[in-house]
């Protein structure tokens, strides 16, 4: 490439990383090992991941991965492989997968970083198999390596590029490398050209609930106290699902930067499957973060409403914190986690009682949980020893879980579900896929749900989940949209 002619210059660090003798040996090596995959990681000039994408729209897959008060952003797009599984015995074959493929890349990265190198992202359903007449397209456990891929960590920037080997020689490989990181810089060139006055509006028509509906979730937690009563389990986790119409297509990056800017203490997460269907939302739980053998994980249920001012807010808190109902259902979800995480840990740590996390709209009973992971324990063990927590699924967890379908009779797919991403080295970061919404077209379809124990109140319950609905809803709202 000639840097004299070019549009845009290219960052020194790049150059740097091309012209080093790491990245001509890596070159040379091309030539001699058969790895039919390579990867190649390099700092890159700083753009939104999220615009990334949106500059980019003729991927029909595309990632979003964001926790802005961890300063931490992924965006991809492009499929080169997969994996995926389905039954019983998922996260088992994408374990084995993962190794198979661990094999078969041959990586650069230009600098030492937990987050450099190349990364799968996705996630597993709900149960075993998801063979909703959407869901489907998701499976019950897939995970792609992108044809590209940006990190943003605060102000440090990577790009991933995987591409196939397909028999070529390392000269070949290089003009490709180059004319894709080149495509890629110049990004930042059509952000001066954008139209930033684009009309999304989206003028949507709300399916609201029925009367009848109230009747029936009031009946579906009575079901659930009876069966509490005749000592089936101890605590069951019941969602319900409300529907939006739009007379336009919904743009899922746009809401994923109205949830962002909202939500920042939340992991906000956009998979889109086509053009036409995604998995959204903005998520408070952390379900897995596991990197060096340190497993960090958390309870979080019992909720309760922000306050209007400093006293209200407190007081709620306050409440939340002395309610018998919430810290009896939050201390299910504590113990059903540190029972999991005993025979694959060698020490488990978490306080005794529980913090107040406070998000925009909701504040939830809390606790961090550390663990020391034995060697050799792959991050998907965990998340199935973890999925589905007290928090989404019920207590016990083989007693309860059984009966959520039967009760609930909505199709939960990938809602309350391990979402997020891994590494070929053994780290990764997995959140629960609450506050979500599947996109399909012109139809937005959001999830909620509330625990239930014996003393719970069908009204209080019903209530918790219109607050639960707020994150999409006000991200909808935002886009100018007209109930009609």
């Amino acid at each position: 490439m000639d840097r004299e002619n070019s549009e845009f210059v290219i960052p020194t660090t790049f150059i740097e990383s091309l012209e080093s003798q790491a990245f001509t040996d890596f070159l040379r090596s091309v030539n001699e090992k058969k790895s039919p995959l390579l990867s190649i990681t390099l700092p890159i000039a700083g753009i939104d991941p999220l615009a990334a994408l949106e500059l980019n729209p003729d991927y029909d897959e595309k990632f979003y991965w964001a926790h802005p008060e961890n300063s931490i952003s992924i965006s991809a797009a492009g499929m080169v492989r997969e994996l995926k599984a389905t039954g019983r015995n998922r996260f088992d074959k994408i374990t084995d997968q993962t190794v198979r493929i661990k094999n078969e890349i041959q990586a650069y990265t230009a600098i030492q970083h937990s987050m450099a190198g190349p990364l799968f992202l996705g996630g597993y359903s709900f149960a075993d198999h998801n063979v909703g007449q959407v869901w489907k397209k998701f499976g019950a456990a897939r995970f792609v390596l992108p044809e590209w891929m940006l990190v943003e960590i605060g102000n440090f920037h990577l790009l991933t590029l995987a591409l196939e080997k397909n028999g070529r020689a390392a000269d070949d490989i290089y003009q490709e490398i180059i004319s894709r990181i080149t495509d890629f810089l110049n990004l930042a060139g059509k952000l001066q050209h954008t139209d930033h006055n684009q009309d999304i509006q989206s003028n949507i028509l709300c399916t609201l609930q029925a009367p009848e509906d109230h009747k029936k979730w009031v009946s579906k937690v009575e079901k659930a106290k009876k069966l509490i009563r005749e000592e089936k389990f101890e605590k069951i986790v019941l969602a319900r699902s409300v529907s939006f119409e739009s007379k336009r297509e919904l743009i899922p990056t746009v809401l994923a930067h109205k949830l962002r800017e909202k939500y920042p203490a939340c992991y906000n997460f956009m998979i889109q499957r086509d053009p036409q269907t995604s998995f959204i939302g903005a998520s408070p739980e952390r379900l897995a973060s596991f990197n060096n053998g340190t497993f960090l994980t958390e309870g979080l249920a019992g909720s309760i409403s922000r306050g209007k001012s400093a006293m209200e807010d407190a007081s709620l808190a306050h409440t939340l914190l002395n309610s018998s109902k919430d810290r009896e259902e939050h201390n299910f979800v504590v113990q059903a986690i540190d029972d999991n995480l005993k025979p694959f840990s060698d020490s488990v740590e978490h306080p005794k009682k529980p913090q107040i996390k406070k998000l925009q709209n909701v504040q939830h009973l809390f606790t961090p949980i550390r663990a020391s992971i034995k060697e050799g324990v792959e991050i998907h063990e965990l998340v199935e020893q973890l999925h589905p927590t007290p928090a989404v699924g019920g207590y016990p967890r083989d007693e309860s879980v059984p009966y959520i379908q039967e009760i609930e009779q909505i199709d939960r797919g990938w809602y309350s579900a391990p979402v997020g991403w891994f590494n070929l080295k053994g780290s990764g970061e997995f959140a629960v896929a609450i506050r979500s919404a599947l996109l399909h077209h012109n139809r937005a379809q959001l999830f909620a749900g509330c625990g239930i124990v014996a003393d719970s109140d069908p009204e209080k319950e019903w209530n918790e989940t219109l607050l639960k609905f707020v994150p999409l809803m006000d991200a909808l709202n935002q886009l100018n949209i007209a109930y009609e």
